[in-house]
């Protein structure tokens, strides 16, 4: 259930306010600065590079020409040619928070986890207060399955921003994997407070009540879910398998016959299709489905038509 929700800084030109040059060619890499800046944020980003690096060119010492030339790259999803631009503004101006961030945040995208979360720690030991930082450390630990330590992180990251709703949902997501169903429930309950129109938020809710044995409103949630965005596969299976525990097989076989109609090779949605008309005493009907779904591959179809079919 992990959610592809970072916080991140790209395109905050000017952020670090790095005085530039005030020698004679200062109006000069100003201009090509202004010039670069202008053209990403109209979309322009090779035309945008091309005149940040002809502002590096004309004085490697200063700072901020890497640092805007690394957001424009990591928006080009040039990864490493961002961390070596933040890395240049390191070097130069070792105490600012942002360019350890955005290089975190860089080698984050590159599932260089380890090294982003160095990062986003030497940001949040410049900037105490730095709630991007905490959150996207906590999605780093998250991925390398350090689940306590990621809900730490997000917790303060909502402790300097309460109404933070990413850091809501995916500490929700971390205590689901820790089995905290009540804490991760609070905690998708808050995210949805603050934003309704996220399906993710949700489904995930959904899972965690379904998890708690609450079916009646896993049902609602994955209903809502779908609402939002018809096509998520994931909820409507989840809610036809709620169904299921419900005893509501006509349901139930409604929404497998959605997910089979859109892509008939899933074998898990034919496979419990079979289940559900199984129960309905469509024994006929339910061994086909378990046939088919034993040839795409699924073994607890092949132990049902074992049980139920030969």
């Amino acid at each position: 259930m992990k959610s592809l929700l970072l916080s991140h800084l790209f395109l905050l030109f000017f952020l670090l306010g790095i005085p530039v040059m005030v020698v004679s060619q200062k109006t000069a890499q100003k201009e090509l600065m202004d010039a670069g800046i202008l053209k990403a944020k109209m979309g322009d980003f090779k035309a945008a590079l091309k005149d940040l690096s002809h502002a590096v060119e004309l004085d490697s010492t200063v700072a901020e020409p890497f640092y805007n030339r690394g957001l424009v790259r990591s928006e080009m999803k040039d990864y490493q040619g961002a961390i070596r631009d933040f890395s240049k503004v390191i070097h130069l101006k070792p105490t600012l928070a942002e360019p350890y961030y955005n290089r975190g945040l860089a080698k984050d995208y590159l599932k260089d986890y380890m090294g982003a979360i160095r990062d986003y720690d030497k940001a949040v030991l410049i900037k105490a207060d730095y709630k991007e930082a905490f959150h996207n450390m906590g999605l780093a630990k998250y991925d390398l399955g350090d689940y306590a330590d990621a809900i730490k992180d997000f917790s303060r990251a909502l402790q300097y921003k309460p109404d933070f709703t990413e850091a809501y949902y995916n500490r929700g997501l971390s205590r689901f994997n820790l089995h905290d169903l009540s804490g991760a429930v609070k905690d998708f309950d808050e995210a949805i407070k603050l934003d309704s129109s996220q399906y993710e938020y949700f489904s995930s809710r959904g899972a965690a009540r379904a998890a708690q044995g609450s079916y009646e409103e896993a049902v609602r949630d994955f209903t809502g879910a779908i609402a939002l965005f018809p096509s998520d596969t994931t909820s409507r299976l989840n809610l036809a398998l709620a169904y299921l525990y419900l005893k509501k097989y006509h349901e139930a076989i409604g929404e497998y016959d959605q997910v089979i109609e859109t892509n008939p090779e899933d074998a898990e949605a034919l496979a419990d299709r079979g289940v559900a008309k199984h129960y309905l005493a469509d024994q006929a009907g339910a061994c086909s489905d378990w046939k088919l779904a034993s040839q795409k591959g699924s073994d607890k179809a092949k132990g049902y038509l074992l049980k139920y079919c030969e």
